[in-house]
């Protein structure tokens, strides 16, 4: 039988190297020592009264919200910016309340205090900044002096 080649039996390996394939993707989820954790709910569910919403220890949660909305939320000990209203902000549990000032263009910048010692609602009415009327000035015309 010469000149006559050998038949390579290709099937057989494709299901072998399949079937080495799937071992190798489904050990890992087999033999896990810690199961996986179940998902958080997202915010389109409304938690259960069974449920509570899972917290921190140590924190404490302000709703900030003001007329009209889209104002920066500054703590004013160091100016940074904690978010725009409306709200939910975490402040770590302190006695002293926290100084919030709350800015947007056009209004006048307010600052009020908020607990810190425990969950909170802020709701502020911003004043929007009063415009002056300038009195008119007379535009001269040209600069003509009077020579004696």
């Amino acid at each position: 039988m010469l000149g006559t080649t050998g038949r390579v039996r290709r099937k057989s390996w494709t299901v072998i190297s399949g079937a080495l394939a799937l071992v190798v993707i489904a050990w890992p989820a087999c033999h896990r020592k810690n199961p996986i954790p179940p998902p958080a709910p997202s915010k389109s569910q409304p938690l259960s009264d069974e449920q509570p919403a899972p917290r921190q220890q140590g924190l404490a949660l302000a709703w900030m919200e003001t007329t009209p909305p889209g104002a920066a939320i500054v703590r004013v000990s160091d100016c940074h910016v904690l978010g725009y209203s409306p709200e939910i902000i975490e402040f770590r549990y302190s006695k002293t309340p926290v100084q919030i000032r709350f800015e947007l263009e056009g209004y006048i910048p307010l600052t009020q205090e908020v607990s810190a010692a425990e969950d909170s609602e802020l709701k502020v009415v911003l004043e929007p900044i009063p415009k002056v009327d300038l009195p008119a000035t007379k535009k001269s015309k040209g600069s003509k002096r009077h020579r004696p």
